[in-house]
């Protein structure tokens, strides 16, 4: 498992339900995911089958829009614009740009405990600069959506 002890934690985290895809360094494959929680510094992925600590990982994430609160997408790496929506699955919103980050596993999560979600805890390593912009307004979104209920 590997997340055992103190929370080392620097910035508060937020629930969420964002989809994105990430892939390992060494890979070029990409895995579809949800984040269920999210920080200024790091993630929750959820993954059945996780990179272990230590792994250098990039992932890219939708935000939602200010008007369109869990617009989930997929992405493609190598195609900046959202595929079509398959059948039966996720749509793609009409104009999104995601949310590139290069991270680093902390932890993970293997799949059979109960009651927990498999993946892994993620520390964002680098963020492009238009994104570093785009992050703390969506989070400053979700405060003010829980206090607010905007």
């Amino acid at each position: 498992m590997g997340h055992e002890g103190i929370d080392q934690r620097q910035a508060p985290r937020f629930r969420t339900r964002l989809f994105g895809v990430f892939r390992r360094d060494i890979d070029l494959d990409e895995t579809e995911t949800l984040m269920l929680n999210l920080s200024i510094g790091g993630a929750f992925v959820k993954a059945d089958d996780p990179c272990p600590p230590g792994s250098p990982i990039t992932l890219r994430f939708y935000l939602d829009a200010p008007e369109a609160a869990s617009s989930p997408a997929r992405v493609s790496f190598g195609n900046p614009s959202p595929p079509p929506a398959r059948s039966g699955g996720l749509d793609a919103p009409e104009v999104a740009t995601p949310l590139s980050v290069a991270a680093e596993v902390v932890w993970w999560r293997r799949p059979g405990g109960e009651d927990v979600e498999p993946g892994m805890g993620v520390r964002f390593l680098q963020i492009g600069s238009d994104d570093q912009r785009r992050l703390p307004e969506y989070l400053t979104r979700l405060v003010e959506e829980d206090l607010f209920g905007a």
